[in-house]
């Protein structure tokens, strides 16, 4: 039975924190199962890959459904870790559980791995940490393999389920002033990677760079950092600033960012294509640049238009398929 009731942390939803959250208890002495959501049916609240970590005392990170059977599964994956034995769940419609319902309907499938090996979950968590996708082979048998991955998207593969886990979104966040700041926080929630490069000191952030957080101070427009941008990476350009934004936005478009805004009116973003294009930028690289950022236009408060912008990186990342 559980001692408590589990705490859902949302900031612990990508496979790079589970697997760092089960790699701790397991350094700690305790036991650890993985439970994965293998398949769904209807509207399900978490996609196929969606992982949880689980120690034999109860303790949880990540989550499998919107909070109406991850008690359960922490129970189930108990018993797997005493048992020692791989377990198949079937919660909603054909499920065993007829007291667990699912109020959205349809059915979610939740295969519970006990006593990964941790050096296999270390190199899965170092992978992604580096910036690498995987693919973790979870046999039914219990047997596991790690390579790099063959398809998007987990599920089943014969009697193999295939988790198969991208790099987080990262973004990479250029200006100063008060919505870089809100985006920054905003994304920090979110528990992405951020990457901050302003001539200004930001004291307002200090708090803040301990949680995947990294600053860079910007000394001229001519000598901007050296391009570290992966295909899971969203370039923001957060200055209104002339001198600046040309050198910003031509070393965004020369790496492999999947998303490159940049803030500012109709106005701006007409003066700021010109200026490329003078500095010999396509207009097929300058047709990249989302501008005015934003899924709402002619927003005027800080907040919002960070939420805007998220929204609008998010949307990008799920129709290029790079999450």
């Amino acid at each position: 039975m559980l001692a408590h009731a589990p705490l859902l942390d949302p900031a612990q939803e990508h496979a790079e924190d589970v697997f760092a959250s089960a790699l701790n208890w397991s350094s700690r002495g305790q036991k650890v199962a993985l439970a994965l959501v293998a398949a769904t049916e209807g509207g399900a609240v978490r996609a196929p890959g969606a992982v949880m970590a689980i120690s034999d005392t109860g303790d949880a990170a990540g989550y499998v459904s919107g909070g109406c059977i991850d008690a359960d599964v922490i129970e189930q994956a108990q018993r797997a870790i005493r048992d020692g034995e791989l377990k198949r769940l079937r919660y909603g419609t054909g499920s065993p559980f007829v007291d667990l319902r699912l109020p959205c309907g349809g059915a979610i499938d939740v295969l519970i791995w006990p006593d990964p090996a941790p050096d296999m979950l270390r190199a899965a968590q170092g992978a992604l940490r580096q910036r690498r996708p995987i693919e973790l082979s979870i046999g039914l048998n219990g047997s596991a393999m790690l390579t790099d991955p063959t398809h998007a998207e987990s599920g089943w593969e014969g009697d193999q389920f295939k988790l198969r886990a991208q790099p987080k979104l990262r973004l990479r966040v250029a200006g100063k002033g008060a919505e870089l700041i809100a985006l920054t926080r905003i994304a920090a929630a979110c528990n992405f990677p951020i990457s901050v490069q302003s001539p200004d000191p930001l004291p307002e952030l200090r708090g803040l760079i301990d949680q995947n957080v990294k600053t860079t101070t910007l000394q001229t427009p001519t000598t901007v950092p050296a391009n570290e941008d992966d295909r899971w990476t969203a370039f923001v350009l957060m200055f209104h600033d002339t001198e600046w934004e040309t050198s910003l936005l031509m070393d965004a478009l020369s790496g492999p960012a999947f998303f490159i805004g940049a803030v500012g009116s109709r106005a701006t973003q007409a003066r700021r294509r010109e200026h490329l294009r003078q500095a010999g930028v396509s207009d097929s690289d300058i047709n990249r640049i989302h501008g005015p950022i934003g899924l709402v236009p002619s927003l005027r408060d800080a907040s919002l238009v960070a939420i805007s912008a998220l929204a609008q990186i998010i949307e990008a990342q799920k129709a290029q398929n790079v999450a």
